[in-house]
């Protein structure tokens, strides 16, 4: 008997790809509902054409660029601010949390399981972790 295992696509190497969207107002605001919200699209100029080893290291790379934009930054609690420099999630609020998954989780709109494009910024959408365990249930 043969076994084969293929590692996960999140693991693999990739160049980061889409236009992202246009935000206003608070941009995490909605992450709580429906799909989510949008990578901004001066996140994604920064992005766009980089090439990542895996789905970390974009993850860290995504956040340390929402740390350079004086309008998103602005959004966030000092201790947050704190996390995303590093290249952290921030926390959510606690009736968002879940268990132990307490801060905004990078959704994939069309599932890497299913053949969704791992760095293409417009297949996803930032969600706080109880609306992130909602889609998956649907």
């Amino acid at each position: 008997m043969y076994v084969v295992y293929k590692e996960s696509a999140r693991n693999e190497s990739g160049v980061v790809t889409g236009n992202g969207e246009d935000v206003t107002g608070l941009w995490l605001e909605a992450a709580g509902k429906e799909l989510g919200v949008p990578v901004p699209s001066q996140i994604a100029d920064q992005l766009r054409g980089r090439e990542f080893s895996s789905f970390d290291g974009f993850r860290k790379a995504f956040w340390k660029a929402v740390s350079e934009d004086t309008n998103l930054m602005s959004q966030f609690s000092r201790a947050n601010q704190r996390i995303i420099k590093r290249g952290g999630s921030p926390f959510v609020i606690p009736e968002e949390t879940v268990g132990g998954r307490d801060r905004f989780e990078i959704h994939h709109v069309e599932e890497i399981q299913h053949g969704g494009a791992v760095y293409d910024v417009d297949n996803m959408r930032v969600n706080t972790p109880k609306n992130h365990i909602r889609i998956h249930k649907e």
